[in-house]
């Protein structure tokens, strides 16, 4: 495979179809100085039990490889991890991020700060890698997904690594850096990239005795943002939730509702447990983008349908008016679900309508308002609540595959979250 040098400081990557790598091949007395701080990630024998016979036995012994096959396939099962994650959700056992090492962490954030130096900085999903050897650090990347024909951003890390490791004479001294925005997927068609470049790292250590350890900025879970386990939480449900005592309650309400799917079990009291933490302030803006939001409010314009044709565009006009006014209540600020109802209710009752607008009108305008109003507010507290629950869902996950999968890698991968 070719490698190609970063020609831009910033390349545009449209649509993630093109790639534009970056190969970077340093000695260490040319590498800046946080690079040259070198944290050794290896224990002592008597600490950690580093030594040879130890590896081997820890890492090759057939129990242990087939300890962890017996893992990552059971993880492979999507539909069984997934009730794993949410039966360890409801018993409400703690879930915390698990973050790499100070050590590997810094060694990261200098990785991070070279490679945004020489392409600029960047939040949509990529990955690059980095295989530090004694004398020199090789750097590639970043790449980017192509979701067209379904290769993402870690395959292409996975096939540079696997080229570079054979193409050299290794030592046990090397490591391999994988950076990447979102957590490798635990599910797609093809083997995911978490269970990839775990078999990968077991492979490289095996042949090569390289180390890997893969960072991550968010948690991606199964599928990330398009996780449909919460898709039937609507404000109906939110006010459902709220109104049972418990699943068996929850059940015969529901199903007096007409068009509600009552949720299983397991999702009904993860949500009660989000919604009876607290009320969380949210914010509309971040969902509701200020050239969307007044479709909403596309009913107000029955109003005033059957008015003649002069005092339609009369009536047009000034709704626009007041919709201009009202995007002041879409400021920035986060509130709770009361306070933006509030919020409307006031601008309701205070708005000055035209004095060319009839009574009767401006009663039911303002009337109407303030249930579309009420309606966006609802819908778009329902919205905060899945966004929360799916990111505690991928959270979960992934804190669940690190547990379970390091008591198996824990001489030769190391997996968890960056901080930045």
């Amino acid at each position: 495979m070719d490698f190609h040098m970063c020609s831009r400081k910033h390349p545009l990557f449209d649509d993630h179809e093109e790639q534009f790598p970056l190969y970077r091949k340093r000695h260490l007395r040319n590498w800046s100085d946080r690079v040259l701080q070198h944290n050794s990630l290896t224990a002592s024998c008597s600490h950690s039990c580093m030594c040879e016979a130890c590896v081997n036995r820890r890492t090759n012994h057939p129990t242990a490889c087939t300890r962890l096959s017996e893992q990552t396939t059971s993880w492979a099962n999507t539909q069984n991890s997934v009730k794993k994650v949410l039966e360890h959700l409801k018993s409400k056992q703690t879930t915390d991020c698990i973050f790499l090492d100070d050590s590997v962490n810094s060694k990261f954030l200098a990785f991070h700060r070279d490679i945004t130096d020489e392409c600029g900085a960047e939040d949509k999903q990529h990955s690059w890698g980095v295989i530090e050897k004694q004398e020199e650090i090789i750097m590639y990347g970043p790449y980017y997904p192509n979701y067209n024909n379904g290769e993402h951003s870690e395959d292409i890390i996975v096939k540079q690594t696997q080229e570079f490791l054979e193409s050299g004479d290794t030592s046990e001294d090397w490591k391999v850096y994988v950076f990447t925005v979102n957590s490798p997927c635990l599910a797609r068609n093809t083997e995911p990239c978490m269970l990839t470049l775990v078999h990968k790292a077991q492979e490289w250590w095996r042949l090569y005795r390289v180390k890997t350890h893969i960072g991550f900025i968010r948690c991606w879970g199964f599928k990330g943002t398009k996780e449909n386990l919460y898709k039937d939480i609507n404000y109906r449900q939110v006010e459902c939730i709220n109104q049972s005592a418990n699943y068996e309650s929850y059940v015969k309400v529901s199903e007096k509702i007409t068009d509600l799917n009552p949720l299983c079990k397991s999702v009904f009291y993860i949500a009660k447990h989000l919604l009876e933490s607290g009320q969380e302030n949210f914010s509309l803006i971040s969902t509701v983008q200020k050239q969307d939001w007044r479709s909403y409010f596309k009913t107000m314009s029955s109003i005033f349908e059957s008015k003649p044709e002069d005092e339609k565009n009369l009536l047009t006009q000034e709704l626009n008016t007041s919709f201009e006014a009202a995007e002041v209540l879409l400021s920035g600020k986060t509130e709770s679900f009361e306070q933006y109802l509030e919020r409307g209710r006031t601008f309701t009752l205070s708005y000055a309508f035209s004095s060319l607008v009839c009574d009767a009108v401006q009663t039911e305008m303002r009337l109407r308002f303030e249930q579309c109003w009420r309606e966006m507010v609802q819908d778009k507290y329902a919205e905060f609540i899945r966004e929360k629950l799916t990111d505690e869902f991928n959270q979960c996950t992934i804190h669940l595959f690190i547990k379970d999968i390091l008591q198996f890698t824990e001489m030769y991968l190391k997996i968890g979250k960056l901080q930045f």
